[in-house]
């Protein structure tokens, strides 16, 4: 969903699932392929949206690629990993893309040009619905997260009914196409900012705890003309008008104290959602917001030439080194279920290039995963 609205912008697009490449053909042939095709298919612009678990491609692989293309990253979780993995990749990129407003300043700081790009997924597919509002409250979303299901059952004990829909909720996740819908029933949509609980990839970033994301769904929530009430974020203020587009909360008594003020007083909340709509329609929609920030990046490219591939050193931290190993670890394991045996035994070899300690710390590391989700499937098929 993230790369269909920028196809209309390029002469020809190759999208390619790197870390199932190399779980099937292996860590080095996913490397040939992936330069056999910008080679072959002359391309301009390589565009790496990696997930924070994954280090079959290494930093240095990716530096390699800058001698015959342009590399981008595009991070839509800067506020969860940026300091423990998305910085260490984007030290070598001619620029990156991130969804947060602030991890744009931290990359600027470190001298790699960045942009500010809200995730497009929050697009033309939101829009409004006439229908009648029979929801008081309504969360769509993984209930999973921290905090999530301790504000929607505190709304319930105080006496407001209140929907979930979603992953780890009763009512089970919603489908896409009922987003709409479901978000015009509702007299307020919550929308929550905590990052998910801390896991092997930030566990020793505690202050990581503090932080609070910017999540698409006011966004979302705005393009169909509903009203969102947000858990508070520094970066919903760089999104709406705090007050005047959208309103927030900081705690469960604020949360109550509003939901109740929102629920008797409809005038004020549908006015706040009209100003909401009317400025994402102008602003967040596929056809306006797509150009402009294509042409923020030409221009982000154009003045800046970011790394230099020939004398630019690699900083790594010991972490981000055992982070590695563990992840590769887990990465061979895959490979010799799938009985790539050849690529799980030259992934091994790569289990190696930071020494014998941080293979020692990464690979306990890495096999203590491996027998969680051994142990986590075989509860499942018990259940």
């Amino acid at each position: 969903m993230r790369f269909d609205p920028l196809k209309p912008y390029f002469k020809s697009t190759h999208l390619l699932n790197y870390a199932q490449a190399c779980h099937t053909e292996g860590i080095k042939n996913t490397e040939r392929i992936i330069r056999n095709i910008i080679a072959e298919k002359k391309i301009d612009i390589v565009i790496c949206c990696p997930f924070a678990s994954e280090h079959q491609l290494s930093v240095h692989f990716y530096q390699s690629l800058r001698e015959k293309t342009t590399v981008l990253f595009w991070f839509a979780d800067d506020p969860t990993y940026f300091e423990s993995y998305n910085r260490y990749y984007a030290q070598i990129a001619d620029a990156v893309i991130t969804t947060d407003y602030f991890a744009a300043f931290a990359y600027k700081r470190l001298e790699i040009p960045a942009l500010v790009c809200q995730d497009v997924t929050a697009s033309n597919k939101y829009f409004p619905v006439k229908i009648n509002k029979d929801i008081d409250v309504c969360f769509i979303g993984d209930m999973r997260k921290r905090g999530r299901r301790e504000y929607i059952e505190f709304l319930r004990n105080a006496g407001i009914t209140a929907i979930a829909y979603g992953q780890g909720s009763a009512n089970g996740y919603l489908p896409a196409e009922k987003i709409s819908e479901y978000t015009c029933r509702s007299r307020i949509n919550l929308n929550f900012t905590q990052i998910s609980v801390l896991d092997w990839i930030n566990s020793e970033e505690p202050l990581l705890n503090r932080v609070r994301q910017n999540p698409g769904r006011p966004r979302e929530i705005a393009l169909t003309g509903a009203f969102c009430l947000s858990e508070y974020s520094p970066a919903l203020e760089t999104v709406f008008k705090l007050g005047e587009e959208l309103d927030f909360f900081r705690d469960k008594a604020e949360l109550l104290e509003k939901v109740r003020f929102y629920l008797a007083n409809p005038e004020k909340r549908e006015a706040l959602a009209l100003a909401a709509h009317e400025y994402a329609v102008k602003t967040y929609r596929e056809e306006i917001y797509i150009p402009r920030m294509l042409e923020n990046l030409a221009d982000c490219l154009s003045n800046s030439g970011g790394a230099n591939t020939q004398t630019d050193k690699i900083y790594l931290s010991r972490d981000f080194k055992i982070r590695e190993i563990n992840a590769l670890t887990f990465s061979m394991f895959i490979m010799a279920k799938n009985r790539k045996l050849k690529s799980a035994f030259e992934a091994f070899h790569l289990l190696f290039k930071h020494g014998f300690m941080i293979f020692l710390s990464g690979f306990i590391g890495g096999v203590k995963r491996v027998a969680m989700n051994i142990l986590a499937r075989l509860t499942l098929r018990k259940l």
